[in-house]
């Protein structure tokens, strides 16, 4: 009776022991795994914030491209508007000599509407192109 109460306070013994070394191994486990994944969710908002500064980084680089855009289309728009003017004086008082064979007179005459319409549609687009730039 005393051997077997001696084996049952071993077994007793040694399950006791087990139970607190898993509880310890348990314990470490909880331990590491709480600090993985703490580390973890560290590192998932790191990247969103590098993510969320790259969008930054190409909405600034669009933002250039059309501002640089709409610079250029606003000098554009007053070279073109000053030839026009140049234009519209080049036909309003820009008469040829008098004794001008016809042909000459026709083909300045075509040559200065010509330059005008493409002046004129070059502002218009100028224009368009700009507030188009400034929109977006």
């Amino acid at each position: 009776n005393s051997v077997a109460t001696m084996q049952i306070g071993y077994l007793g013994g040694a399950v006791a022991g087990a139970a607190a070394s898993v509880q310890a191994v348990f314990e470490y486990n909880q331990k590491n795994f709480k600090y993985d994944r703490e580390m973890r969710q560290k590192t998932e908002f790191k990247t969103r914030e590098w993510r969320n500064a790259q969008c930054d980084l190409w909405r600034d680089d669009v933002r250039e491209i059309i501002g640089l855009t709409e610079r250029k289309m606003d000098s554009y728009l007053v070279i073109g508007t000053l030839q026009l003017g140049m234009s519209v004086v080049l036909f309003c008082e820009g008469r040829l000599e008098p004794g001008t064979p016809p042909w000459l007179m026709h083909m300045y005459m075509m040559s200065t509407v010509g330059a005008f319409m493409y002046l004129l549609m070059a502002v218009w687009l100028a224009m368009h192109a700009s507030i188009v730039a400034q929109c977006s």
